[in-house]
């Protein structure tokens, strides 16, 4: 395994791991609304000052999450996900680690994120990589009206 930075020929494979979680909640996937991110990962990404990243198992892409940027302080973490046989292994906090990592070394202070949530096993992963959750909330995909967030955030300079 190993986790490297997105490439065009990873898209299908990211929309792949995307939709494993999401058929796990029953939601639906929408390119044009909550999901625009997913339609273009360079332009939203890379291009944007962030980066995306997969987790590659045997040229095949098992997960991934990317970060962007809110401000020179402030970036966000975004899309991660795990095909379901590789959730529990450590791959969830490997890849936070990879966003921490990233920051820090583009200047960023504060990384924040919002999760389903219905993810219980990635509230407790973020909440292990030093993440606080918050009590703030919302809803705020269309085509999956029953999807709840919850905020996190971690203060680098704290730790």
């Amino acid at each position: 395994m190993i986790i490297r930075p997105y490439l065009p020929e990873d898209h299908p494979g990211v929309i792949h791991v995307v939709r494993s979680s999401y058929d796990s909640l029953g939601y639906k996937m929408d390119f044009c609304e909550f999901d625009r991110d997913l339609a273009s990962i360079p332009a939203t990404y890379q291009d944007g000052g962030g980066q995306f990243w997969v987790l590659e198992d045997g040229g095949l892409v098992a997960g991934c999450v990317g970060v962007t940027r809110e401000d020179a302080e402030m970036c966000e973490l975004h899309r991660l996900y795990l095909l379901p046989s590789q959730r529990g292994g450590g791959f969830g906090r490997k890849l936070i680690e990879t966003v921490v990592s990233w920051c820090r070394d583009n200047g960023c202070g504060v990384i924040f994120l919002w999760s389903d949530i219905k993810f219980e096993a990635a509230r407790e992963v973020y909440i292990h990589c030093g993440f606080s959750p918050s009590q703030k909330t919302r809803a705020i995909d269309p085509v999956n009206p029953g999807s709840i967030e919850r905020y996190f955030s971690l203060d680098l300079y704290g730790i």
